[in-house]
């Protein structure tokens, strides 16, 4: 496989018996196949240490505007997006194999994010409740006005028809 930044052969690594494909002495990217970025996101994974210096040729130069191609699956894009909610970290992700790549200190940096799982659950809920906390709040008044609105409503329809609660006392329905 190529490199997806420089164009490099990636050459296979085995880190704690998971084989990434590693961008040595090229850019020093690093490709993941399908969950194994999961085992190496977080600084208590022992794996990704090994992973966090990956010799580098320095008169390699990366645009990171450029379409980059998945490496397993010749001419399908990777898609670049945010790390996490805090958006301070963007990694490339093939839609069709669910691969992940990482360009030169990208896993350095994911790894300062969070500590575990539940941190980034728990910094997701934070930005979701900060940007829709006063929406879902309004919504949730109008509902409830909305729905004493509809008891008075039908209580009113039962004072006024009292028969049409009454099983057995209409032509008509499926009492």
């Amino acid at each position: 496989m190529n490199c997806p930044a420089c164009n490099n052969l990636l050459s296979q690594t085995e880190v704690n018996g998971i084989e990434v494909d590693v961008c040595k002495n090229g850019c020093g990217g690093i490709w993941f196949d399908k969950f194994e970025f999961k085992k190496f996101d977080e600084p208590h994974e022992e794996a990704g240490v090994e992973l966090l210096d990956i010799p580098i040729d320095k008169n390699i130069s990366v645009n990171h505007d450029e379409e980059r191609k998945c490496p397993k699956c010749k001419n399908v894009p990777l898609i670049r997006h945010f790390f996490s909610v805090k958006k301070e970290v963007e990694i490339d992700t093939c839609y069709t194999c669910a691969g992940v790549w990482l360009d030169s200190g990208e896993l350095n940096n994911v790894r300062k994010k969070f500590s575990s799982e539940e941190e980034k659950r728990e910094a997701t809920s934070a930005v979701f409740d900060e940007m829709f906390g006063p929406h879902l709040e309004q919504l949730k008044k109008e509902r409830e006005k909305n729905s004493a609105n509809a008891k008075r409503i039908a209580n009113m329809v039962k004072y006024i028809l009292p028969s049409y609660y009454i099983s057995g006392k209409q032509d008509w329905g499926s009492f």
